[in-house]
């Protein structure tokens, strides 16, 4: 296995994400309107300027997400799923790095959403 190199690599990790969560009876709801290669190429985005530095995300991650009504439940499948894209395709330190930022991230969103950790 080889670490996250380029925006080829994010898509793969992130068509794989979506996959398992659309298999998720908890959090596979979330997604049931969306139009999903629409989003997928803004999740591409995001991962890419977060690990590549390309800057081609200029949403509001939060704003995005704010009529979500998340748990830290949901938010536990979200990382497990993205934990296993990750490490089924690749190793390295952008690898671990997708990791830890996903889970601060992850976090962060659940805090600024509900106003809490729950």
């Amino acid at each position: 296995m080889k670490d996250i190199e380029n925006i080829g690599d994010i898509e793969v990790m992130v068509r794989h994400h979506y996959k398992l969560m659309l298999g998720d009876d908890q959090i596979a709801h979330f997604f049931k309107d969306l139009d999903l290669e629409e989003h997928l190429n803004i999740i591409f985005n995001f991962w890419s300027t977060i690990l590549l530095g390309t800057r081609s995300y200029v949403n509001n991650t939060v704003g995005a997400h704010s009529h979500l009504k998340l748990s830290k439940i949901d938010l536990d499948h979200w990382l497990s799923h993205f934990n296993t894209a990750v490490d089924t395709h690749f190793i390295g330190p952008l690898a671990e790095e997708a990791k830890s930022r996903a889970q601060t991230i992850g976090l962060t969103m659940l805090y600024k959403i509900n106003g809490h950790l729950k």
